[in-house]
This record gives C-alpha cells, sequence and structure tokens, in this order.
C-alpha cells in the first residue's frame, strides 16, 4: 500500500517547477516508510513506499531489465496471486525482489496489457516503456485502490489522491473560489457522494474501476475496461454452504499475503463474523495459536460518554474532511479515522467486510426492490432535495439525473417476470457506485490517513463473481439477504445468531450538533460554499434539526451540511484543518 504520483509530458513540454516534489510531500501520509522516484525527458513518477511485501527490496520505481525491455513500474496495493503469475507468465525473468507488484512489471514487458487482466488483488499502477515512449495507468476492476488523473496543455498527471494533483500548482484544478462546483455540492449534501461524472474540481477525474489507459505523447490514446463480472466462472446452479466456505476460505487466506502484522475491523455483524470464523479456520488448519487481533467501535448512552464523544467529534470532524479530499459526507468517516489511528499502533494491515451487502445481496434495498409496488431504489431523491433545500436550478439538474438513473432500473414487468435480472440491475448500480465512490474511498482515506493497508476479501476477483452470479434464492431467503453467508455462518458459528434481525450502525452526529447547534448554524450558514447553495434561513434550518436522542433524518442532513461546509473550507480555500470545528467554520482563508 502505498501512494503514486507522476505525469506525461506531450513532445516539447515541461512539468511544473519540483512537482514529483510537491506531489511526494502530499502522499507522505500514504508511504510513511520511504520514497522513490523516475524520470526522464517525459515521464515522472514518484513513489511513497508503505512496506508490506519484501520489507527489505521492495522499494520502487521498479526497472526491468535491459533484456526485458527496461519498463518502469509504481504501484499502490497487493497482488496476492503474484507466485502462481511468476511461475506461469514469466519463467526466466530476473526478479530483482519478491515484491508481489514487480511482478506487475514483468507481465506488461512480456506480455501486454492483456495479461494485467489475470491479476487478483487491488492496485493503482502506472507503467512506462522508454524505448516505445508508452505508459500504462490500471485500476482494479472494483476500484479498491483510488487513481486520479488531470489533463492539460503540457501533458497527463495522475495520482492517487486529488490534493497531490492540486498540490503541484496546475492550472484550473479548483473551482471560482466564491462559486463552488453546485450540483457536486448538492449532490454530495443529498445523496452523501458524488459519482464519477460529478468531479469536485473539474479538471481532475477519477480513473474508473478496471479503467485500463494506455498513454501516447502525453495524451489518452486508447481505453479498456477489465470487467471480471461479466462472466460467471463458477457454477453456482446449485450452491452448498461448503461451496461458499470453500471460496470465503481461499479469499480470506489469499488477502493474508503480508510480512508484517495484520488485523480485522471487526463490526460483530455478518460479513466481519464471517471473515472472523474463516480466519479462526484457517489458523486451525495451519496450527496457529496466536490470538487474532480485532478493532471494534461503540457508542454508550452515558452522560459521561456522551460528553467524551462530543469532545471527539468536535477535534475529528476537521480531521475527516481533511482525509476526503475526495468529498464523502459519510458520518462512519469519524469510527473509521479513530479505528485506523488506533490499530497502526499494533499492526500494518487490516481486513474488513466491505463489499458483502453487494454481492451478496444483504441491503434492504434490494428486498424491496424486487417488489411490485414499494421499490426503493437507490436512484431516489435524498432528503435535502426532498426538503427543497437548493435553488431552481440545481434543483432542476439532480432531478433530471435521478430521473435518468432511475429509468436504468428494472420495471414492474421485469420484477415480477425477470427477478435475477431485477436484482443484478439493483446490485451492479451500487457496485459501480456507491462502493467505490463512497464505501471504498472513505476506506482508503481513512486508513491511510494513519499509514494502515485496508483488504477486503468480500471484493475480489474470484469471490466477488460468485456472490453476485449467486440465483435469487441464494441471495435473498426468509431471513432477508446474504443468504447463502448466513446459512453458512449458522453452521460454523451459531452463536452469532445471523438470522437475527440486522442492527444498523449508527454515529450519535445528531446528538453533538443539536448540542452544539446554536454556535454552529450561524457559522455552516455563512460558509462561503454552504451560502452560494443554500438560503441561510434553510441552512440554519436544517443544522437546528439536529435530533438530540439520536441521528434520525435531521441529524444525518444536518452532519451532511456540515461536513461540506468543513470539506470547502479544508479543500477549496486552504483552511489548517487542525483546529476545532468552530474556528476551520469560521475562518476566512
Amino acid at each position: 500500500m502505498c501512494g503514486i504520483g507522476g505525469y506525461f509530458l506531450r513532445p516539447g513540454s515541461a512539468a511544473p517547477a519540483a512537482a514529483l516534489d510537491r506531489m511526494e510531500a502530499a502522499l507522505a501520509h500514504r508511504g510513511p516508510d520511504g520514497s522513490g522516484r523516475f524520470t526522464d525527458s517525459h515521464v515522472g513518477f514518484i513513489h511513497t513506499r508503505l512496506s508490506i511485501v519484501d520489507l527489505a527490496k521492495g522499494a520502487q520505481p521498479f526497472i526491468a531489465p535491459v533484456g526485458e525491455g527496461g519498463a518502469v513500474l509504481i504501484a499502490n496495493g497487493e497482488i496476492y496471486n503474484h507466485a502462481a503469475l511468476r511461475q506461469s507468465h514469466c519463467g526466466g525473468y530476473d526478479f530483482g525482489s519478491g515484491s508481489d507488484c514487480e511482478t506487475m512489471l514483468a507481465l506488461w514487458s512480456r506480455h501486454g496489457t492483456a495479461a494485467l487482466q489475470q491479476l487478483r488483488g487491488m492496485y493503482a499502477a502506472a507503467l512506462y516503456d522508454p524505448g516505445s515512449g508508452e505508459g500504462l495507468l490500471i485500476r482494479d476492476p472494483f476500484g479498491i485502490k483510488p487513481l486520479y488523473i488531470c489533463e492539460t496543455a503540457d501533458g497527463l498527471f495522475f495520482a492517487s489522491e486529488i490534493a497531490a494533483l492540486r498540490a503541484t500548482g496546475l492550472a484550473e484544478t479548483a473551482p471560482d473560489r466564491a462559486a463552488p462546483d453546485p450540483l457536486h455540492a448538492g449532490c454530495i449534501i443529498d445523496r452523501q457522494y458524488a459519482p464519477d461524472d460529478l468531479p469536485a474540481f473539474p479538471a481532475i477525474r477519477r480513473v474508473a474501476p478496471g479503467e485500463m489507459l494506455v498513454i501516447r505523447d502525453g495524451r489518452i490514446a486508447e481505453a479498456m475496461t477489465d470487467a471480471p463480472l461479466e462472466t460467471s466462472l463458477i457454477d453456482a446452479a446449485a450452491p452448498t454452504t461448503a461451496g461458499f466456505a470453500t471460496q470465503l476460505h481461499d479469499s480470506v487466506e489469499a488477502h493474508l499475503m503480508a510480512d508484517v502484522p495484520l488485523g480485522l475491523f471487526f463490526s460483530g455483524g455478518v460479513d466481519s463474523t464471517a471473515i472472523l470464523a474463516a480466519l479462526a479456520d484457517l489458523r486451525s488448519r495451519d496450527g496457529g495459536s496466536e490470538p487474532i487481533l480485532t478493532y471494534t467501535v461503540r457508542f454508550d448512552r452515558g452522560a459521561d460518554d456522551e460528553t467524551a464523544l462530543a469532545a471527539s467529534l468536535a477535534a475529528n470532524a476537521g480531521l475527516a474532511a481533511l482525509a476526503c479530499d475526495d468529498a464523502v459526507a459519510d458520518y462512519a468517516i469519524l469510527p473509521t479515522l479513530h479505528l485506523a489511528r488506533r490499530a497502526a499502533r499494533d499492526v500494518k494491515v487490516v481486513l474488513s467486510g466491505e463489499g458483502g451487502d453487494e454481492f451478496f445481496a444483504g441491503y434492504g434495498r434490494y428486498r424491496a426492490g424486487l417488489r411490485a409496488i414499494g421499490a426503493k431504489f437507490p436512484t431516489r431523491p435524498g432528503p435535502a432535495l426532498r426538503a427543497g433545500l437548493f435553488g431552481d436550478d440545481v434543483t432542476q439538474r439532480l432531478t433530471t439525473r435521478y430521473e435518468r438513473a432511475g429509468g436504468a432500473m428494472p420495471g414492474v414487468l421485469q420484477r415480477l417476470a425477470n427477478r435475477p435480472g431485477a436484482l443484478a440491475a439493483l446490485q451492479r448500480h451500487d457496485i459501480d457506485d456507491w462502493l467505490p465512490n463512497d464505501l471504498l474511498i472513505k476506506l482508503d482515506r481513512c486508513l491511510m490517513r494513519h499509514g494502515l493497508e485496508g483488504r477486503t476479501p468480500f471484493i475480489d476477483r474470484q469471490l466477488s463473481p460468485f456472490g453476485f452470479h449467486l440465483p435469487v434464492a441464494a441471495k435473498i431467503g426468509h431471513g432477508g439477504g446474504k443468504h447463502l453467508v448466513k446459512s453458512w455462518l449458522a453452521e460454523r458459528l451459531p452463536a452469532c445468531r445471523p438470522f437475527a434481525r440486522k442492527r444498523g450502525f449508527t454515529v450519535p452526529v445528531g446528538g453533538w450538533i443539536a448540542e452544539e447547534s446554536r454556535t454552529l448554524a450561524p457559522l455552516v450558514a455563512a460558509q462561503e460554499g454552504v451560502a452560494g447553495l443554500i438560503s441561510a434561513g434553510a441552512a440554519r434550518a436544517v443544522i437546528d434539526s439536529a435530533d438530540g436522542r439520536g441521528n434520525g433524518r435531521g441529524g444525518l442532513l444536518a452532519w451532511r451540511l456540515l461536513f461540506y461546509a468543513l470539506w470547502h473550507q479544508i479543500h477549496c480555500r486552504g483552511v489548517d484543518a487542525e483546529q476545532p470545528v468552530a474556528e476551520i467554520l469560521a475562518a476566512r482563508g
């Protein structure tokens, strides 16, 4: 796990002064264990390293031997099947390390772009062939690892985080300070994250999950997509709990590849419990006796706990906005940051349960979406739009977007006549949008802010297609979603009661905002990014509506509005995040 950045220049162009130095500084938190770079007249690469595999020899960039073409690679991520690929595809290649990432370079040098679609893991990488002048940018097919690009008159710039690209001083990367992109802001406040086609900064875009960009003369010459869900490689016609157990154990075992200590984020829910059970099975099989380190967060409701929570939120809300340079107003950022900070004292890698709901159909909205009446599609307007917070222009544009997206959702006849297709369409919406653009951004930024690698066994080239292509009955049964996963847990660990009613995890931000509303409401309403989008009276009303007894709809919307105000102050106006929330909001920049 690392940070990468760099550029491919157009003929006759030069990079901005100190561009790589600025990228390296902006990405230092992602790679606190060292850095390296490669430059020639056309290309510049920077890599900041978090040492996980081959601690002694795994420093990057990797450069292929002259006899293999001398290509160059920098990468962020882990390739879990690298040993098998070395044996099957790279015989005789003179590897300089045991690093999994170096295998990517050997594959590209020997077999070209198509071979990279065999990678099992999470990754974002840049490759360059000095002989042909051709480059390549790739991102894993589910978008676990981030990658951003900025095309300018001088060439193509890329980095693991938006903040690293903006640090280079590239022209036109920020919106007008007095007029932030209203549609992006509206989307963050209404649905807490933004899709790929609504970037915060118009000149910077995400490389899409599975996208492979061929670069020639500093321009994108070709674009391909690695899409492992398009074809089911597993016969799931008659799935069994034993078959699921085999798939899960295989994925968890692959995700244990490391030369450093590992832990697990454990919520007590179905997904993290399944991973924990698989870990215990693997330890038992291998005769291991070391305890499995797990990290859990909880919120108590006593007076002392509430006071401590308020202090923690006041101290960390600004840091949450700082970490998410790609804005995600998910209140789970707060406990995830806290867990990452604590886990980083003991381990460098944690497993997490993201992906279980999307690939194995765990969300209640999937069950509702299969009904003829009462379908609960993820493209419906959010609480801000329903409350009429925005002006006519943003309201119309957001409404049009939702209607267009909703038109792709299954209609009544499809839901009744083709339940597998209808369910797959609902899942794909989340897999392609919600998962990479909310959950995985949150996980990456929170963990990497503390130099911690996150791994997601449910998001995997083999396990994910297995879950996605299961028949409907194996996904949705009498006990709700994730039926096959729960059935295995009921056999393996019945004490966890997997078919019991799911307990949602909430962070009591509503109570804290309610307690501080007298201070926060006028500051949020006057904040530049908010004032250009929502009337002062409406913004104050949202903050004042936060529910002191919990979150509720008022607390959720109040948090999103507060988060966006903080994010805009920090990322658009350059306000220091290392200060209390009220001072961040009051700062003039």
